[in-house]
């Protein structure tokens, strides 16, 4: 087995323990004594720092605060995880604008309560590939059909008149792939990314960020039986994110490296997980909507959602959309302008 395989044989095996155990390490505190409400939520392997304002606000104990405990459920990517979301198995879900409104295009109930990253589509390859249009005619990999880092490629070849064959796989893997000739490039999310970069030194980022500007990438969604029943554990869950955010806005990066590498169960990864925070956005809780209707109408040219969808992002969007719990967190933080 080559070293390489074996790092990320490690590297997987950690993540994977760190999700199953997924330990509780913020303080738990809730009012008045009661004990927390414990809430399923789903996210992505290899993808701590994408949703760095959520692991901090666990760290910093901003969901006990709220009386809640999160109980974490990790899958290899979004649609994975919505097909359990689909099936009521979690609570909650962060997962890509595109398979969440491809689920919702087939008839999936949700609501969008928050945008949590935005960007989040590093592009890694080879050294001697230093832009876009050297993706022309190699191999690239893709975590898979339906994410949002796949919809990033549709676009790159749509408006940059390029073609290039893809091989879909963990991002997990993709280094491998890189090293045994499979593949010349792959679009993943952080910190894998970075992780691969840090573990083979053939590999750069090609590009940090997407060719759209503030890219929205990862939401937030509650299950409808959650918005109904526990409105104020919904409540809670978005308070507390907030309050992450504003803790990433006024602290130094390297403070919240540190709490990130933490939650990847590897505090030595501290150097990764702040390379890897160069991409994302972390900070903005609204969906940002011109880089939103870009990727909407893109994944329904490619036929993954009704052409009619893509032409009415907002009118679509509304359906789903609900700020209610956002705005009602951004005044009780006296956020609000």
């Amino acid at each position: 087995m080559s070293t390489l395989r074996r790092v990320f044989g490690f590297a997987l095996a950690a993540a994977i323990t760190g999700a199953v155990l997924a330990p509780a390490y913020g303080q738990g505190r809730a009012p008045a004594g009661k004990p927390l409400v414990e809430v399923s939520i789903g996210d992505q392997i290899g993808s701590e720092v994408d949703y760095a304002n959520v692991w901090v606000a666990e760290h910093e104990g901003y969901f006990a605060d709220e009386g809640i405990k999160l109980v974490r459920k990790t899958y290899s990517n979004g649609p994975e995880g919505l097909l359990h979301f689909a099936n009521g198995e979690v609570d909650t879900l962060m997962a890509g604008l595109a398979p969440i409104m491809q689920a919702a295009a087939r008839g999936q109930e949700f609501k969008i309560l928050m945008s949590v990253a935005k960007n989040n589509a590093p592009l890694v390859g080879r050294k001697e590939i230093v832009g876009w249009k050297q993706l022309d005619g190699k191999t690239v990999g893709s975590p898979g059909l339906g994410t949002v880092q796949d919809a990033i490629l549709n676009y790159v070849e749509a408006t940059q008149g390029i073609k290039f064959k893809r091989l879909f796989a963990k991002v997990s893997d993709f280094a491998v792939m890189v090293d045994k000739g499979e593949l010349d490039a792959f679009i993943s999310w952080e910190p894998a990314a970075a992780t691969a970069i840090a573990k083979n030194s053939k590999l750069h980022y090609v590009a940090q960020n997407p060719p759209i500007q503030n890219a929205e990438s990862l939401i937030f969604i509650a299950h409808p039986n959650m918005v109904k029943n526990k409105p104020q554990i919904v409540a809670g869950l978005v308070k507390a994110t907030l309050r992450g955010m504003q803790f990433i806005k006024k602290n130094p990066a390297e403070k919240v490296a540190e709490i990130v590498a933490k939650k990847m169960n590897d505090p030595s990864a501290k150097p990764i997980a702040l390379n890897a925070m160069g991409s994302v956005i972390v900070t903005e809780p609204r969906l940002d909507m011109p880089s939103t209707q870009i990727i909407l109408k893109t994944i329904a040219d490619a036929g993954k959602i009704p052409a009619s969808f893509g032409s009415d992002v907002p009118g679509w969007l509304a359906k789903y959309l609900d700020y209610s719990y956002l705005d009602k967190a951004e005044k009780e933080l006296n956020l609000k302008k």
